[in-house]
């Protein structure tokens, strides 16, 4: 059958598109490094967290399609950045505990002011082995499971993953003086509606990879179970405030579309 010249335009829109879309996510954006800088307003009641730069990062899955040279990129842009404190909120690895060495040999040089932090994603719940954990903390990331990190004037809580884990709450924040301004780590986002504590200023998370793959003018089209409320980016309650990472990799399959890898540099200031 001879193709007409309007059908050969039909087809090729038809399935030229896609292939087009899949090869420039996977070859090209999935590996475009995205860096965010935001300003984060303070109430006066969290002024301890004022003048504080943050780097947030997340989401690696660095057994799927795992990029070492974009981490490289990372966390040399961080460590250029002079930041306060780095936050990894977890989602390390996808299945196999085995990526841990070669991630852990690029997060071992991140370096900050008051040093890094990381919390569970529900990857890395339902895989966890010793040699997870001791492979992070030789990296330097000190992981907080349903516990706190006290400095003079706030402190950091890191909560287990709400899918993976067993999240407590109650039992973290009992370790924080009641004077105490919090950040918070946890990895889900849509916890956010669970959180109740004045003393919480903020809390980072990550999980949606931002959709992964977002249509024109439509957004996300595939969000997980508890991340569907808070995609990406800064959202506000009152005195609390959450910030959601599109994350470093990819799940399933390797492609970015319109959602590129994200690494967040966070200024938190009174306002």
């Amino acid at each position: 059958m001879k193709l007409t010249r309007r059908k050969w335009l039909v087809r090729s829109l038809l399935y030229g598109g896609p292939v087009c879309g899949f090869a420039y996510g996977g070859l090209i954006e999935k590996r475009r490094l995205s860096v965010t800088r935001q300003t984060l307003p303070l109430a006066a009641r969290h002024a301890a967290l004022d003048g504080l730069k943050i780097a947030v990062m997340g989401d690696f899955h660095h057994d799927d399609f795992g990029d070492d040279s974009l981490i490289r990129r990372a966390v040399k842009a961080i460590n250029e950045e002079k930041v306060d404190l780095v936050c990894l909120v977890g989602d390390y690895i996808t299945s196999d505990p085995r990526a841990m060495e070669p991630l852990c040999e690029e997060l071992q040089h991140l370096r900050s002011r008051l040093g890094t932090f990381g919390v569970m994603g529900n990857h890395d719940c339902w895989h966890l082995t010793p040699e997870f954990l001791r492979s992070l903390d030789e990296a330097g990331v000190r992981m907080l499971i349903n516990d706190a990190h006290e400095w003079d004037h706030f402190c950091l809580v890191g909560l287990d993953s709400i899918r993976g884990g067993r999240p407590d709450m109650p039992f973290a924040l009992k370790k924080v003086p009641p004077d105490k301004t919090v950040l918070l780590g946890w990895h889900e986002p849509d916890t956010f509606d669970t959180v109740s504590d004045p003393r919480v200023a903020l809390q980072l998370s990550g999980h949606t990879h931002g959709g992964q793959i977002c249509a024109p003018f439509y957004g996300p089209v595939v969000l997980p179970p508890g991340g569907k409320k808070y995609p990406h980016g800064h959202y506000r309650r009152g005195d609390t405030s959450l910030f959601v990472t599109r994350g470093i990799g990819t799940l399933n399959i390797p492609v970015r579309f319109l959602c590129p890898p994200e690494l967040v540099f966070l200024d938190l200031a009174l306002g």
